[in-house]
């Protein structure tokens, strides 16, 4: 089960990250500017952020089995409305369509994962699921970069319609020989006595979310100016920060199972603690290094510690919208952290750095303050 889910998830985000890797070549054959083309991107997160939890909410009576894999079905019908799209605006509709199952699909799956495991390996079976999207940044996006430059880039969006198709039926198959599991009284919309809880962790965990993008959108800027390297070492320090995130996630799922209060605090004080090796790392390359090591380290563990903490503070029947309010926070932190650091920037890199930080301490501190009332 846990290995299929990984398969999906790997997908989805693999289809989220693509039109990053095109973009050149996008703007050219859709005949716009490349800020434009940065819409599929942006309009992808401001999508999930806006229609994510409305859906949840509108599905909560569909049995998840079904619902997961009629959601790969609709990725895979929107990768191909983008794949033939004739100008940019359906290549943007079908991007929008997909953002909209992939946002749904993302609030089910923790909240199946929650149901379906018993509650003391429920991080370790987050970092497994969770992990498909940390090696779609590694090998998805570069393989599909790859491929489109040899095929186009109609056909990789033409080729992940089919392991949507794929996914979805291995998924449905797999899913329903198991027990389903057992279907908890649904809430009364956010009377839920564990709703507050639930957004006070993820509003603490946005704000680190913030201080993280506020950074990383504007990463290879800071290798090579702040981190004094040159465009040549830009994909050595992202591969760092890859393979780092990569054992982040692995260990994340043991950290939070151990320490299921804590860990989201000591993730989230790790991600302040690698932000302040780059902010003095200037002119230091193996601090920078270290830090690109330690943040990608952190960042790679925070996430699904975080949705592993969301869920346990939920209700069992209110975890598909826990799930659907941790994927808007997600979204919503790629989309202010990315603004806030464009504005910010122009005051200077350390600047950036020393801001983000701040954001992600103050959700530290959140997450910390939050974990102790609740012991």
């Amino acid at each position: 089960m846990l290995a299929v889910l990984f398969a999906a998830t790997f997908v989805t985000v693999t289809a989220e990250m693509l039109p990053s890797g095109l973009l050149p070549v996008l703007s050219r054959d859709l005949a716009v500017s490349s800020g434009a083309v940065g819409a599929l991107v942006s309009g992808w997160a401001i999508t999930v952020a806006v229609v994510g939890i409305p859906l949840v909410r509108m599905t909560m009576k569909i049995p998840a089995t079904v619902l997961l894999a009629a959601t790969l079905a609709v990725l895979a019908v929107a990768n191909l409305v983008t794949a033939f799209a004739p100008d940019f605006a359906v290549a943007l509709a079908g991007r929008v369509l997909a953002a909209a199952a992939h946002g749904l699909f993302w609030a089910r799956v923790v909240a199946y994962v929650a149901a379906a495991v018993e509650p003391a390996k429920l991080g370790r079976a987050l970092a497994i699921v969770l992990s498909g999207p940390t090696v779609a940044g590694l090998a998805g996006l570069p393989a599909a970069t790859f491929v489109a430059g040899h095929t186009g880039w109609r056909a990789v969006f033409a080729g992940l319609s089919v392991l949507f198709l794929l996914t979805g039926l291995v998924l449905w198959l797999v899913l329903a020989r198991r027990p389903a599991p057992q279907a908890a009284p649904q809430p009364a919309g956010t009377r839920d006595h564990s709703a507050r809880r639930v957004l006070r962790v993820a509003i603490a965990g946005s704000l680190v979310l913030v201080g993280h993008f506020a950074v990383f959108t504007y990463v290879a800027a800071l290798v090579t100016g702040l981190g004094g390297f040159t465009t040549a070492d830009v994909p050595v320090l992202l591969l760092v920060f890859g393979v780092a995130g990569g054992l982040g996630t692995l260990v994340s799922g043991t950290a939070t199972d151990r320490f299921p209060t804590a860990a989201v605090a000591a993730a989230a004080a790790l991600v302040v603690f690698g932000l302040a090796l780059l902010a003095l790392g200037g002119d230091r390359p193996v601090l920078f290094t270290a830090g690109v090591a330690v943040w990608g380290l952190a960042i790679g563990a925070f996430p699904p510690i975080l949705q592993a903490r969301v869920l346990r503070v939920s209700t069992p029947a209110f975890r598909p919208l826990a799930g659907g309010i941790v994927i808007t926070v997600l979204n919503l932190g790629i989309a202010a952290g990315a603004a806030v650091g464009g504005i910010i920037l122009s005051h200077g890199q350390t600047t950036l750095t020393v801001v983000a930080m701040a954001a992600a301490a103050a959700g530290t501190l959140a997450l910390a303050v939050h974990g102790r009332r609740a012991e």
